[in-house]
């Protein structure tokens, strides 16, 4: 019973700080990326991102390094970007399917 609660106690703040994460990659994905991918990333100028076969960590890569192979802008990375701010894109990205 002790260690149910503990276990709770321990997940409370790790559910706000993926809700607070989700919500800041998708207001980022909004501005950034909708443009070229669709507001909800059905694609537009670019491509549909919900069928993404990226996984999280590759659009990380893809977003923080660039990609020569790539269209711009995914040539090079995105520089306005933080670590983290690049982490909860990739995040809301993966969790649209």
């Amino acid at each position: 019973m002790r260690y149910t609660r503990l276990i709770a106690l321990l997940a409370v703040p790790v559910l706000f700080a993926s809700l607070g994460w989700a919500q800041e990659g998708e207001s980022i994905y909004k501005s950034k990326c909708a443009t070229c991918h669709g507001a909800t990333a059905e694609g537009k100028i670019g491509p549909s991102l919900k069928t993404t076969k990226l996984s999280e960590d590759d659009i990380v890569l893809l977003l923080s390094k660039g990609n020569d192979a790539r269209k711009m802008p995914h040539k090079k990375a995105m520089s306005s970007l933080t670590d983290d701010q690049i982490k909860a894109v990739a995040h809301y990205i993966k969790s649209l399917k």
